[in-house]
């Protein structure tokens, strides 16, 4: 305990808040992983894959993750588990948004101070809801956003439905994929992965939105 002590106090400010990182970070995966090899682990995945389309802020792809590595020949229950819950999330949350967004559609929004992107969001949501559904759907870009705003604006249904269908399966299968074949090697991966498509996900969304400024 001393000796963590001293090693604290003498850790520059950059020094303690990434030893702090490194902590939360192993916290969270020792979470999961606890979670991932119990008896309720299809019930965590599905909650966490319904909550997370339209209230709560953690996503379930490292609880997937950590069930594929530790299941390989289950990866495909998995990612099915994962996509009808969270396809299932995300109807209800256009429900929410659709009929419900006084009353509990804004303090979700409040909650996450995210005002601004809303604004923005249904914006977009309302010129081409498809084509941002999808993108939102599939990147790192929060899901509940796109999908409150399309039930609030009274998007169409059914291409919010078909872009939350593609896009969700195809995000879980990636996961459920490159963790069952890669492994240990997966998360070096995935990284790189969402980086890249939190960029191409962002740049399209800005390209769109200068094609609907201009033309």
């Amino acid at each position: 305990m001393l000796s963590h002590f001293f090693t604290q106090i003498t850790m520059s400010p950059q020094e303690q808040q990434e030893n702090r990182t490194e902590e939360t970070l192993r916290r969270t995966r020792d979470w999961f992983a606890q979670k991932a090899d119990s008896a309720y682990a299809r019930m965590w995945l599905a909650v966490f894959s319904f909550s997370e389309s339209c209230v709560f802020f953690i996503p379930p792809d490292p609880l997937l993750a950590m069930m594929v590595f530790l299941h390989k020949d289950r990866w495909i229950r998995y990612v099915v588990l994962t996509s009808t819950s969270s396809i299932a999330g995300a109807v209800f949350g256009y429900v929410i948004g659709a009929v419900l967004f006084e009353a509990v559609g804004t303090p979700i929004v409040e909650f996450y101070n995210l005002q601004n992107s809303f604004e923005l969001t249904s914006k977009l949501v309302n010129e081409s809801v498809f084509v941002f559904t999808l993108t939102a759907a599939f990147t790192p870009i929060p899901f509940k956003i796109a999908v409150l705003a399309a039930g609030f604006t009274k998007a169409n249904f059914i291409a919010f439905f078909v872009a939350a269908l593609i896009g969700r399966s195809a995000r879980y299968f990636l996961i459920g994929i490159v963790f069952k074949v890669f492994g240990d090697h997966a998360e070096v991966i995935m990284r790189r992965f969402w980086f890249l498509a939190t960029v191409g996900g962002t740049i399209i969304l800005v390209l769109y939105w200068l094609y609907l400024l201009l033309f």
